[in-house]
C-alpha cells in the first residue's frame, strides 16, 4: 500500500499540475485532461515499478534487471486505461461531471482503487513470481546429508540404484 500511495501521489501531482496549471504554473497540457492523466500516471508507473521491485516484492526480484517490466508495463497500461480512465470518461462524458474535483474523485479516487487491487493480483501472479526454492524441486535437500557416506546411491526407501560399477550377470 505504501508503494502504491507513494506512486498515486506523485501521479496525482503531476496530473493536477499538467491538467489545471494550479497556481498559475504554467503546464504543457493545460486542460488536456485524458492526456495529462495518460502522462501523469506513465511516470507514477516508473516510480511505482522502482519502489514494487526494490521494496514490495524485492524477495520475489527477477534475476535480471528489467526482466519483468514489460509485463508490468503492459498490466499497468491495460489497467490505467481500462478502469481509471474509464472512470474518467463515464464521469466527464455518460454524467456530465467537468469540474476538477469530479475529475480527481473518479480517476484519482475510484478508478485508482479499483486497479490498485486488479494491479497488485496481476504483478503477484504475472511480474514478481515467488521464486522456486531448492527445496520444492528436489524434496528435502538435508535428506541427502542424511545418508551415510558412500551410499549416495541409495534411495529413501531403502533400494539402491545400480551404479556404473555393478556388473549384469
Amino acid at each position: 500500500m505504501a508503494v502504491g500511495a507513494i506512486a498515486t501521489l506523485v501521479a496525482v501531482l503531476l496530473y493536477n499540475w499538467l491538467a489545471y496549471e494550479p497556481q498559475g504554473l504554467w503546464s504543457p497540457l493545460h486542460r488536456h485532461i485524458t492526456l495529462s492523466y495518460i502522462v501523469s500516471h506513465g511516470v507514477g508507473m516508473l516510480v511505482s515499478y522502482e519502489l514494487s521491485r526494490r521494496w514490495t516484492f524485492k524477495e520475489r526480484s527477477e534475476r535480471q534487471p528489467g526482466e519483468g517490466f514489460l509485463s508490468y508495463a503492459i498490466i499497468n497500461i491495460l489497467t490505467m486505461v481500462t478502469i481509471p480512465v474509464g472512470c474518467l470518461w463515464v464521469s466527464r462524458h455518460g454524467l456530465g461531471y467537468t469540474s476538477g474535483l469530479a475529475d480527481n474523485l473518479s480517476g484519482n479516487v475510484v478508478g485508482l482503487l479499483i486497479s490498485q487491487v486488479a494491479r497488485f493480483y496481476l504483478f503477484r501472479r504475472f511480474v514478481f513470481r515467488r521464486p522456486i526454492h531448492y527445496i520444492e524441486v528436489y524434496d528435502d535437500p538435508h535428506a541427502l546429508s542424511e545418508a551415510e557416506p558412500g551410499s549416495s546411491d541409495e534411495h529413501r526407501d531403502g533400494s539402491r540404484a545400480p551404479s556404473t560399477s555393478d556388473r549384469v550377470s
